[in-house]
């Protein structure tokens, strides 16, 4: 019998080889197209509000906007939500930005993150297709300023890289412990070629070849800009966010302006407020990194 929480797609176009499911009674498979000959493939991993709003400058620990824009951690739709991200972080590695670290010291980009229910079995599909136990750990961060104490560093097993500029690189260095001492990808990332070189090195250096990157904003925007990002999974909630109740309001990508292509969309029931939907910027087979003309 189907899982009432599992999350029904219909396929437009999302073409690629199939990845499988750990339990089809709770995940569809879904399918992802071969990585680049020189780079990972890249997909982003966000919720947008029904206004789509994804983040603001929190006013202390307790204004997450992320919670906020999802709605109640019991709601089925928000299950479903955690359920695939989950799922997708046994894809290949993960990535985040330094500032997202820095606000959730617990957080672990794992399919069983610390307070969760066991997971052997998305474990176990990671270990049957020949990946590592834990994702990859990939950490943006310009400055180098991270807590080298987090869990992402810390925890037995886990992998972290850190992508990072020569400044970045200095004060890691000079704050680094023999226990918590991150790979460094050390490029001008401000750069668009740094940009696209440190990811190359991730894939030769690594073995990065799919990287879910769950943001934030600032991050998938650079990603974007550097013709980087190849597609978007994005959960849009029913939650309509006051924008002039919080300073600091950034907003999702217009997609259609930006000429994405909706490859899948989903729901876990047709009268559900939620949507899940998967934006695909780059087509398979082409140019990995595009030069803009702009």
């Amino acid at each position: 019998m189907a899982d009432p929480i599992r999350i029904a797609w219909s396929h437009a176009g999302d073409e690629g080889a199939v990845v499988g499911s750990p339990d089809t009674t709770r995940w569809e498979s879904l399918s992802f197209p071969r990585p680049w000959p020189d780079r990972p493939w890249i997909f982003g991993v966000m919720v947008a509000s029904a206004n789509g709003v994804v983040a603001w400058r929190r006013r202390g620990p307790g204004d997450d906007p992320v919670r906020a824009i999802l709605g109640g951690d019991d709601r089925p739709e928000r299950i479903a939500d955690r359920r695939l991200m989950r799922y997708l972080r046994t894809i290949g590695d993960a990535g985040i930005g330094a500032q997202t670290v820095r606000e959730q010291p617990g957080l672990v980009l794992t399919p069983q993150e610390p307070g969760d229910e066991p997971a052997p079995d998305l474990y176990a599909f990671r270990i049957a297709r020949g990946l590592s136990y834990h994702p990859r750990n990939v950490v943006y961060s310009l400055y180098g300023r991270l807590p080298l104490e987090h869990p992402i560093f810390t925890t037995p097993g886990l992998d972290a890289v850190v992508l990072t500029t020569p400044a970045g690189a200095a004060l890691l260095r000079g704050h680094a412990r023999s226990s918590a001492s991150p790979a460094l990808i050390v490029e001008p990332l401000l750069e668009r070629e740094g940009l696209v070189r440190a990811h190359r090195r991730l894939f030769a250096e690594h073995g990065v070849r799919y990287l879910a990157c769950e943001g934030g904003q600032t991050v998938l925007n650079a990603l974007h800009e550097a013709g980087l990002l190849d597609e978007v999974f994005l959960t849009v909630t029913d939650i309509v966010i006051d924008t002039s109740a919080h300073d600091g309001v950034l907003t999702c990508f217009d997609f259609r302006a930006e000429r994405a292509e909706l490859v899948a969309e989903g729901k876990i029931s047709r009268d559900s407020g939620y949507a899940f939907q998967r934006w695909r910027f780059r087509k398979p087979g082409g140019d990995a990194s595009p030069r803009r003309d702009s």
